[in-house]
Order: structure tokens, then C-alpha cells, then sequence
């Protein structure tokens, strides 16, 4: 049974080289007597297999000291009801006592001002927020706001002398880039591993607007909310969460792009909720049953509703188109058409391309305001 755990990440570590010696020529016997027994030489190709390893390992090195002070780690008190499973019921425990850390994360501070990004999963039960710095000091941390829908947090702390660290390109990011991350697993802070991006774009059932990168770093828990740095230096991800089987880590995790996490951040510490383009149409999964009654073979969308007045009638969408792209992304199922009109903002032209009667048709739909509409299940 699969079983998708929130935490975050530590990736499996570079396997240790034993020490040992390199001579270029045998070593001459003290005494100019015969040598003594064989004398361990390397080739010139295992010295220059051994110098490119210790080359990637310095790399690690200067992107962890350049990344480690930005890393912080989070302690959350919640002032909330403690339940217990019992007989499948949840259980009230009583509260939690004051002054008891109940929970720790990580994360990364991306503005001198103060401003620290995690997941919103680390800071969602509310209460008192600690954040330890890299260099030992702690502070109390603010709630800035949060997105439930991404899954992203921003809290902030009023210390001074801060190291903020920059979002990346995770467009940029390809499968088999080598990733840094760094996090307090298990509450070890100031915990760093490496590994390489294995997929991007994973889809888990997590979050509505997820497409994550996804690593095969250790993520254990503690480490939600911490960054997944590429060997610039710069954040490429948000490290959310792993599939596992055994409870631990499998070796398979998730982290939030940063092209996707940017623009929320950016909402949050501007004071307003992340604007969400709004199409305005009912949809179905186009499954091999109503792909062969509308005779199409591809993949997309069924339009089963068009709401009138909405960007999406307004743009010339009708029932019973098979939406196939939307702003550039192609449609393979409903989820991917509501993530790729709600990271727009309203007031955005989205090119969409449906096919009707067998006809390709482009057309430009200017999206609407979300946060203006109470349709239920329409993007």
C-alpha cells in the first residue's frame, strides 16, 4: 500500500573513500637495501578518478557553506486540542502543555527583513513559533500568512545580520541535476545531503496545484519546509514529502518548485492572498469509454459546462470540447487544466486549445477572479 508521509528532506550521502596512499613512483628502500614486500601504487587514471570525486565533494562543500546560513529550523507549539486514535476514533488528550514544542521543521530565510518560508503542514496546527538560526541564535517568529493550496508558509523573525538565500530557476532544473538539501531530520539541525533530480512534474494526491520535483533524497521528518538547492546555490525546490512503504524513507521525495513557490511567497509578504485565475468550465476525465463515444484517441479533457459569462464562454469554449491545452501545458486530466489556470493571476490572456468535431481550435480565454466565484469544482 502506497503511503505519502509529509516531512522533508536529507538525501543519501556520497559513499566515504578510505584513506590512502598515492606514490607516482615506489618509494626507495631507507638503507638502499631491496624493498621489502609490494608497495600500493595507483594508475594514472584510478589518481585522476580519485581527484574528480574529491573535486564533486569540494562543490558539495562550498554550495553547503554558502546555503547553511540561510537554513533555519522550526519549533511549533500549538495551542490546540491532542487526539489519540482509538478503535478509529480520534480522542481528545487534553492540551498541550505550555511551553512544550510539539513539532519541528525547517526553513529558509529569503529576505534581510526577516521573512522565513517552510510548508504550511510544519506551521498549520498554530500556537507559538521558534526559529533557530545556523549560528545558534533563536527568535520568535510572526505568521505572515499561508497558501493551503501549495502548501507554502511565510514566517517572520525581527533579528538582524540575516543570510537570505535567492529562488532558482526550477524550470531550468533536468532530471539527473545534482541537488543539494539541507534541514533539521529529526531534529538534527544544520543536516545536509546530496542526490539528483528523478523526475519532475509527479502528481501524488497531496495538494490541488501540485507538480513536484521529485529527488531521491532522504527525507525524513523535520525536514519539511527546507530547501532543495541546485549547485548554484539558489532554492529549486521545497522539500514536502516522500513515498514510502515502510514508513521511512524509500528513497523517493517530493519538493514544491520554486517557480511555483516565488510567486506565492511573493503574494504572502506583499499582504494579500495569492491571486487565482478563475476559467469558469465543468470537466470530466476523457477515460477510454468517453474518448471512444466522442471519437477522439489523445489526451485531455472533457468540457462538460460552460458557466455563462465566465472567461472561458467569453473565449468561445463550448460543451463537449476536449480541452487539450492550456497555456502551454497539455491537459491530461482535470487536475493539470485547474493548476495551470489557478498559478495565473486574473486579468491573464491563456491561449487553450480544444478539439471539436475532430478539429483542432486555438483560442485565448482572459481569465477571471476566483476569489469572485463560488462554483463548485470549476478552475
Amino acid at each position: 500500500m502506497r503511503n505519502i508521509i509529509s516531512s522533508a528532506v536529507v538525501l543519501g550521502a556520497l559513499a566515504m573513500i578510505p584513506a590512502m596512499t598515492v606514490a607516482a613512483d615506489p618509494p626507495t628502500p631507507v638503507g638502499g637495501g631491496e624493498q621489502q614486500g609490494p608497495v600500493a601504487t595507483l594508475s594514472t587514471e584510478d589518481q585522476a578518478a580519485i581527484g574528480h570525486a574529491k573535486s564533486i565533494s569540494r562543490a558539495f562543500r562550498a554550495i553547503s557553506k554558502l546555503a547553511g546560513p540561510s537554513v533555519v529550523s522550526i519549533e511549533v507549539t500549538p495551542e490546540q486540542t491532542i487526539v489519540r486514535r482509538q478503535g478509529g476514533r480520534m480522542v481528545p488528550q487534553g492540551m498541550v502543555p505550555h511551553g512544550a514544542p510539539m513539532g519541528v521543521g525547517t526553513g529558509f530565510i529569503v529576505a534581510e527583513e526577516g521573512y522565513v518560508v517552510t510548508n504550511n503542514h510544519v506551521i498549520r496546527s498554530g500556537g507559538a513559533f521558534k526559529v533557530r538560526l545556523n549560528d545558534g541564535r533563536v527568535a520568535s517568529a510572526a505568521l505572515v500568512g499561508s497558501d493551503q493550496e501549495t502548501d507554502i508558509a511565510v514566517l517572520k523573525i525581527d533579528v538582524g545580520g540575516l543570510s537570505p538565500i535567492e529562488f532558482g530557476d526550477s524550470d531550468a532544473a533536468e532530471v539527473g541535476d545534482w541537488v543539494i538539501a539541507l534541514g533539521s531530520p529529526f531534529g538534527l539541525k544544520d543536516s545536509v545531503t546530496a542526490g539528483i533530480i528523478s523526475a519532475r512534474g509527479r502528481e501524488v494526491g497531496l495538494s490541488p496545484l501540485e507538480s513536484y520535483l521529485q529527488t531521491d533524497a532522504t527525507i525524513n521528518p523535520g525536514n519539511s519546509g527546507g530547501p532543495l538547492v541546485d549547485m548554484d546555490g539558489r532554492v529549486v525546490g521545497i522539500n514536502t514529502a516522500i513515498e514510502s512503504r515502510s514508513g521511512g524513507s524509500d528513497g523517493i521525495s517530493f519538493a514544491i518548485p520554486s517557480n511555483m513557490a516565488k510567486s506565492v511567497v511573493e503574494s504572502i509578504i506583499a499582504g494579500s492572498a495569492p491571486s487565482r485565475g478563475f476559467l469558469g468550465i465543468q470537466m470530466q476525465p476523457l477515460d477510454a469509454r468517453v474518448a471512444a463515444q466522442v471519437g477522439f484517441n489523445g489526451q485531455g479533457v472533457l468540457v462538460n459546462q460552460v458557466v455563462p459569462g465566465g472567461a472561458a464562454a467569453n473565449a468561445g469554449v463550448q460543451v463537449g470540447d476536449i480541452v487539450v491545452k492550456v497555456n502551454g501545458e497539455e491537459t491530461i486530466n482535470p487536475q493539470r487544466v485547474m493548476r495551470a489556470v489557478r498559478l495565473c493571476a486574473p486579468g491573464v490572456a491563456v491561449p487553450i486549445e480544444v478539439i471539436r468535431a475532430g478539429t483542432v481550435m486555438s483560442l485565448t480565454a482572459t481569465l477571471g477572479d476566483a476569489s469572485k466565484h463560488m462554483v463548485r469544482a470549476a478552475p
